[in-house]
């Protein structure tokens, strides 16, 4: 396990008043304390690992006691590569088979997510082993997946489509929209950049997106100086880096880094409304 990220004010953190969003895959652990008054990052710390279990979990809890105390609001989201995507009102609550289907292990834990919105069913799975741990350690944490988190996010029509993806180390998510239409929502996995323009490419052939006027949408790990961002730039005109539009005076990194933190956050606090 590597910590990848760490940093935090120096000013004094009140959980009661504070946001405690959390992200979890097979290849990272992510969170971050945030106070929802000022819409501002008080701490935030990412680590990575070849396969998560729930013994590298309990390692970053010792290791950051603060994670332990009573927070206003707590969100999980999870991300562990399987999932699928169904009309609402074709769900029929139970998503097993299909997962199945989709090769996820059959010990896994199954869970649906209704994006009320668009009317979409998101049936995904979760290490059952992780999923314990989570609720045991964090009993009034909310839960959502990635891809549900992302496809609340998108808003406004887009009449020749956009690409909303957003990159981690080695795998990235991409949801494809065409006017106010959901077409797509997956995971990808990569070894090289070349490999993350194919697929986009691929995506924009399958729906008939033309490449120089379909918005592409950037956000995660990817750098304006990286050869993944050049090797994107050759093919699509409109490329966007979406902000996490929180104020962030302590990590000094760009502002798209971590902009799905911020959209589970804000995700969470909207259930209010």
């Amino acid at each position: 396990m590597q910590e990848q990220f760490s940093f935090s004010t120096e000013e004094e953190i009140y959980p009661e008043d504070s946001c405690l969003a959390m992200q979890v895959s097979h290849q990272h652990f992510s969170f971050c304390i945030y106070n929802p008054d000022d819409q501002k990052v008080l701490e935030l710390k990412r680590y990575v690992f070849s396969a998560a279990n729930e013994k590298q979990l309990q390692e970053i809890v010792n290791r950051n006691p603060r994670l332990q105390g009573s927070f206003y609001k707590i969100i999980t989201g999870l991300d562990f590569g399987f999932n699928s995507l169904l009309p609402a009102t074709l769900n029929s609550g139970d998503a097993a088979p299909l997962m199945y289907l989709e090769h996820a292990d059959q010990q896994d834990h199954v869970i649906t997510e209704v994006v009320e919105e668009r009317q979409i069913a998101n049936m995904y799975t979760v290490t059952p082993g992780i999923l314990t741990w989570l609720v045991h350690h964090f009993p009034s944490s909310a839960y959502l997946h990635a891809h549900t988190v992302q496809i609340k996010s998108v808003k406004g029509a887009y009449e020749h489509g956009a690409l909303r993806v957003n990159i981690a180390e080695k795998t990235f998510t991409v949801q494809a929209f065409k006017n106010e239409s959901l077409l797509l929502s997956k995971t990808y996995s990569y070894q090289a950049t070349a490999d993350v323009a194919f697929y986009l490419l691929k995506i924009c052939e399958v729906f008939a997106f033309n490449q120089e006027q379909v918005v592409l949408q950037l956000s995660g790990l990817i750098d304006t100086q990286s050869k993944l961002y050049r090797d994107l730039y050759d093919y699509f005109l409109h490329i966007k880096l979406m902000p996490a539009n929180w104020t962030d005076s302590i990590t000094g990194l760009p502002a798209h880094y971590f902009t799905d933190l911020n959209e589970l956050i804000l995700c969470e606090l909207f259930q209010e409304a």
